[in-house]
């Protein structure tokens, strides 16, 4: 999240064409949000993870571990999933990350130090059914 935000105080409204845009996504983010999604795509490929033919309908978090250089606040842990998400999107493992499709995870991001091996140890889990709280709000 300390990132996102330092992203955000770089703001440029200049549009993928160099024109200048007040409703242009901020390429700073953008540019950012892109190499952490490629360090993803490498990281998963390593470890032999495929999305499956059929991405997920409705899906949860299993569990989350931070492995980090000190600790953090605990609510940025939970926004530092973010693009992580939007990561099992874009790549296929899951349909979407609305809270029609995912499932409020049953327990908070955890955090361990370990500085010589940051990075996210992140356990997903498919769903057969929508969340519960979402199936009540939207059923006909």
């Amino acid at each position: 999240m300390n990132k996102m935000l330092a992203l955000a105080k770089q703001r440029t409204r200049r549009g993928r064409r160099g024109g200048w845009n007040k409703r242009s996504a901020p390429l700073v983010y953008d540019n950012a949000k892109n190499k952490y999604q490629l360090e993803c795509l490498r990281d998963s490929r390593a470890q032999g993870l495929k999305p499956p033919v059929e991405p997920w309908s409705y899906w949860a978090i299993d569990s989350v571990t931070f492995r980090l250089h000190t600790l953090r606040d605990p609510t940025e842990l939970a926004a530092g999933l973010k693009w992580v998400c939007d990561f099992f999107v874009q790549q296929g493992y899951v349909k979407d990350d609305s809270p029609r499709e995912l499932h409020v995870p049953k327990r908070w991001p955890s955090q361990v130090i370990m500085r010589k091996s940051r990075g996210l140890d992140i356990t997903i889990k498919r769903m057969a059914h929508a969340p519960d709280a979402v199936a009540a709000e939207y059923s006909p």
